[in-house]
This record gives C-alpha cells, sequence and structure tokens, in this order.
C-alpha cells in the first residue's frame, strides 16, 4: 500500500484517539480509554510503515501537521469550540508548511 495512504491513515487514527481522549473526561470516563489505546497503537505503527519509505522529517510532518489541522476540524464540528480568523489562518500556515516541506524532498 502506498506510504502516503498509510500516513492518511495515521491521521486518521490519532485523531480519533485525540477525540476518545477528550470523551474521557480526564480519564474519568474508561470506555473511551479502549478507543484511545486503540488508536495511537494503530496511528504509531502506521507510521513507523510510512518510515521505511518516506523521509522522517516529511513524515513527521504530515503526521502532526494535518493531525492538527484535522483535530481543530473536529473540534469545531463535535465540540462546536469555535474558530475565527486567526485559527483558519494558522491552519493553512501548517498545511503551506507541509507543502514547502514536500516540495523540497
Amino acid at each position: 500500500m502506498s506510504p502516503y495512504v498509510l500516513l492518511g491513515i495515521a491521521v486518521i487514527f490519532e485523531v480519533f484517539a485525540d477525540s476518545m481522549m477528550k470523551l474521557s473526561n480526564g480519564f474519568t470516563r474508561k470506555a473511551p480509554i479502549i478507543g484511545i489505546v486503540i488508536g495511537y497503537i494503530v496511528a504509531f505503527y502506521l507510521i513507523a510503515q510510512t518510515l521505511e519509505q518516506l523521509p522522517l522529517g516529511f513524515a513527521y510532518a504530515v503526521w502532526t501537521g494535518l493531525g492538527i489541522a484535522l483535530t481543530a476540524v473536529v473540534g469545531t464540528v463535535f465540540w462546536h469550540e469555535g474558530h475565527n480568523a486567526k485559527k483558519i489562518v494558522g491552519l493553512i500556515a501548517i498545511i503551506a508548511g507541509v507543502v514547502v516541506l514536500k516540495m523540497g524532498v
């Protein structure tokens, strides 16, 4: 499977684990902890697989950058955390940074 597809799936599982962390309410609700563990195990396994074919700096930048962006979107959509121009500019800057890193590979 393409390392880019694996990287995308790793991002999705990381964001899933982060979302379960929010649902755990500071680990006071036990059921979401299963989602946290599964999400992070899958995410770390897949990022490790991508590192066999992609440079570390690029893969990590994509993983963290897209993870941040997608987590912000999930926060806005599911938890109504709000967004404003500064957040949007920040997300655009993160995505632009990943694109610039890719151009340098």
